[in-house]
């Protein structure tokens, strides 16, 4: 079935006590990252959530977010104001001042400042997504001989590839010396406190669960008199893994229709790239006109 809620990892270390009554705690900081392990070994779509921002060009690379786990598109919006551009620029280059002065000194009462900024980023930064139209999406490009590589002093004028990026190295790398760029991209849902949020599903519980007794088992743990072996726990939790897998992507009656209107059709359409996907759930129309 489809899951639309998550739960914190904490319900799931709760059950974790709950179940298997530890004798020590000293486990917990350890399950958050068994829990972050076991959701990219179930790897279903619909347990991410999408994500857009803006990233900052400069000498033709920007650094991937954070968070990022796969990139949807990447594109340009050429028809945002150069005031906009330039409130933006200044705007991240006072963040990233902030961030240096509380680098060198924790202890400055400097969060209410970044605070400031911070809110206003997302103002400027949804400028750049307000109509879908105005975005100009850019192709994944390997040519040989590309902008962003050249000595000091000597510009590589053989390049000629233009609205391109490629991704090497935690970089994101294209054709713009400087600029912003808008990326859409999928990350793994976060609580207020940064941990990782499950799918609200019984079998994610579960593989949860198997997935850290066995970590457990496998650093010493010892259990109670249940006589649960390291082998159980394993065969276990790939049999919760693969439910939870197929729990997730499990359609609803609304992405059935989706999906068939996907695939029910004469005529394919090659231009999904072209327009963000906006239409590709729409069903195919045909005149059938008789002169």
């Amino acid at each position: 079935m489809a899951i639309y809620k998550n739960i914190s990892c904490k319900t799931i270390i709760r059950k974790v006590f709950r179940d298997l009554k530890p004798p020590h705690d000293n486990w917990t900081d350890d399950a958050v990252e068994w829990i972050g392990e076991a959701l990219e070994h179930i790897g279903a779509s619909p347990q991410l959530e999408t994500k857009q921002c803006i990233l900052d060009i400069k000498e033709y690379k920007a650094v991937l977010p954070f968070d990022l786990y796969y990139i949807n598109q990447v594109a340009i919006n050429k028809n945002v104001s150069p005031s906009v551009k330039t409130e933006l620029d200044e705007l991240i280059s006072k963040i990233d001042e902030v961030k240096a002065i509380l680098d060198a000194d924790p202890s400055q009462e400097v969060n209410t400042e970044l605070r400031a900024l911070n809110s206003r980023l997302p103002v400027l930064t949804a400028i750049y997504f307000q109509n879908a139209g105005d975005l100009e999406l850019l192709s994944y490009g390997r040519a040989t001989f590309r902008q962003d590589l050249h000595c000091e002093g000597c510009s590589n004028e053989l390049a000629q590839s233009k609205n391109w990026y490629v991704v090497e190295n935690g970089l994101l790398k294209t054709d713009m010396l400087t600029g912003q760029i808008c990326i859409s991209y999928m990350a793994f849902p976060t609580d207020e406190e940064c941990y990782p949020l499950v799918p609200a599903d019984i079998s994610f519980k579960e593989a949860m669960f198997w997935y850290i007794y066995k970590k457990l088992l496998l650093g010493g743990f010892i259990p109670s008199a249940n006589g649960i072996t390291y082998e159980v726990a394993e065969q276990m939790w790939l049999k919760y893994c693969t439910q939870a897998r197929n729990s997730a992507n499990y359609p609803d009656i609304d992405r059935m229709e989706a999906f068939m209107n996907q695939w029910v059709r004469l005529i394919p359409n090659m231009s999904q790239w072209d327009e963000g996907f906006q239409t590709l759930n729409t069903r195919e129309s045909l005149r059938r006109d008789i002169d």
